[in-house]
């Protein structure tokens, strides 16, 4: 560390010449801004003015007689000693350190002495030592040198550019992301690792530094140096002069190019799941299905041959024979609305965000196993609240999970007696959206295992999956709902999922 120059050598000769505790010289001595003291060839302290008393916290006199290594910290106290040795060896040489002392309250400071050996009192040897406090000085540059070698070990890229967008600083990690040299980047634009797209956002960045606004960290695009693509998550940090003054931008940028890689990975994993569960689902539904195609064909054949007869007629009923066409074309469109929802249902279409009437899903959903409830002998009431509010989300992922979730309370009821088969099925306004309730009187839910339910691979079923819950709760989450069970009095089980009005992340 270096230090501004003290006075010591002036001290020094106004103490030669005058040799005692009088005259201009101690008024100098005692009144120098400088922590002064002289000691002994022991170290022994023989006089100090009044600064070494204010930084150390004492009075002077109780430093008198005091040894001066008594007040260093003590790993430093025997580099003092030879300090203090050598400059008495050596008369008309001055000497400099840097020493740790303790404050007479166990504060410690940081000291940078300059000591030279004077005659003092006839022919008596002693160190005149003049000290300045450094503490904060050197605290400064020690964070300094800690945050350099951050930035240097850092594995994230750390750059620095001035408001114009002139790159200032670019270390280790920038130089593995990016591609490029510090040689090769300091002194030149930014632009440079910045896809063209993307260049008016950076300006709008740098023109919001300049007014002093604070920059949220958002994640975006950069370009390295063979081409290729690097997805990256920025924290944008102003930089200041003295005088307070913006005067660039600090950016760390963090690589996520292979946890992006890996999150579109796992969507994809998580539709195709999905996908899987709603074929088995369909499987499973294969009689329910059959009946309500064969209901509107059975129709469609029996209105068929009544216009045939009336069409036969003598004379002809045209009129009959038209209202026989209508209900053709009734059963015909019937027949066709059950084969798309079930072709939606099964199809690989990607994710959809559209606003979203949670109870018309909830009756596509009712429509579809109609004949599975009845077949079952199940008693379905449903209560859907007219001020559900319109929710963004995809409307088959959606039809899924109360599919999933009134399917399996149709299994669950299918071991009690007929005359407990009831299943609810209801919605209302939330706090933040919409909550809607599937409740059913079945066998019930294992209390110990409820916190299972939701695993993948995990079922209660001899033949299930376990992927049906674990399905729905994923598709909740990307909705930003929520989705749980609880126990139904006095018997049988509660699901319950939320939906926010603004939706999640559909995946």
């Amino acid at each position: 560390m270096n230090s501004g120059p003290t006075n010591i050598e002036g001290l020094k000769n106004s103490a030669n010449a005058l040799g005692g505790r009088e005259g201009p010289w101690w008024d100098v001595f005692e009144h120098h801004p400088a922590m002064c003291f002289m000691a002994d060839a022991t170290g022994v302290i023989l006089s100090a003015n009044a600064a070494v008393g204010s930084q150390l916290g004492y009075a002077v006199d109780e430093l008198i007689g005091q040894s001066a290594l008594d007040l260093v910290v003590e790993e430093d106290r025997e580099m003092v000693r030879k300090k203090i040795a050598a400059c008495l060896d050596t008369p008309g040489q001055s000497s400099s350190w840097e020493v740790r002392k303790a404050r007479k309250d166990g504060t410690v400071l940081w000291i940078r002495e300059n000591a030279k050996a004077m005659r003092w009192q006839g022919n008596q040897s002693v160190a005149l030592i003049a000290g300045e406090d450094i503490t904060e000085r050197y605290l400064d540059e020690l964070q300094s040198s800690r945050l350099a070698a951050i930035v240097s070990t850092s594995d994230d890229a750390i750059v620095s550019k001035t408001l114009e967008g002139k790159v200032t600083s670019w270390n280790t990690a920038a130089t593995k992301i990016f591609g490029y040299d510090a040689s090769e980047m300091v002194g030149q634009p930014i632009f440079r690792i910045i896809p063209p797209e993307l260049h008016d956002e950076e300006k709008q960045i740098l023109m919001r530094l300049q007014r002093g606004e604070r920059i949220q960290h958002y994640e975006t695009t950069r370009i390295a140096k063979d081409g290729h693509r690097v997805e990256v998550s920025l924290t944008v940090s102003p930089l200041f002069n003295n005088s307070g003054m913006v005067v660039g931008a600090s950016k760390v940028a963090r690589d996520i190019t292979a946890a992006k890689r890996a999150q579109a990975e796992l969507h994809q994993a998580q539709t195709q799941l999905a996908q899987v569960a709603r074929v088995t689902t369909v499987g499973e539904l294969t009689a329910a299905i059959a009946h309500e195609v064969n209901q509107p064909l059975t129709g469609l054949v029996s209105s068929g041959n009544a216009c045939l007869r009336w069409l036969a007629a003598e004379p002809p009923n045209v009129e009959a024979a038209r209202q026989s066409v209508q209900r053709m074309v009734s059963a015909g469109n019937r027949a066709g609305e059950v084969i798309s929802r079930i072709r939606a249902l099964v199809g690989k279409s990607p994710p959809q965000r559209d606003r979203i009437n949670i109870n018309d899903v909830i009756v596509e959903v009712i429509s579809l196993i109609d004949g599975e409830i009845r077949r079952n002998r199940i008693s379905l009431q449903t209560k859907l609240s007219s001020d559900v509010p319109v929710v963004l989300g995809d409307r088959i992922q959606l039809q899924q999970v109360i599919l999933n979730l009134m399917l399996n309370a149709v299994e669950a009821m299918s071991e009690v007696s007929q005359e407990r088969r009831e299943l609810w099925v209801s919605s209302v306004k939330d706090a933040d959206g919409a909550l809607v309730t599937v409740r059913d009187s079945g066998v019930g839910l294992d209390t110990a295992a409820i916190d299972r339910l939701f695993e993948a691979f995990y079922t209660t079923k001899p033949h299930g999956m376990g992927i049906g819950l674990a399905v729905s709760r994923t598709i909740i989450r990307a909705h930003g709902g929520r989705l749980w069970a609880t126990l139904n009095e006095p018997q049988g089980a509660v699901f319950q999922f939320t939906l926010p009005v603004g939706g999640g992340e559909v995946s």
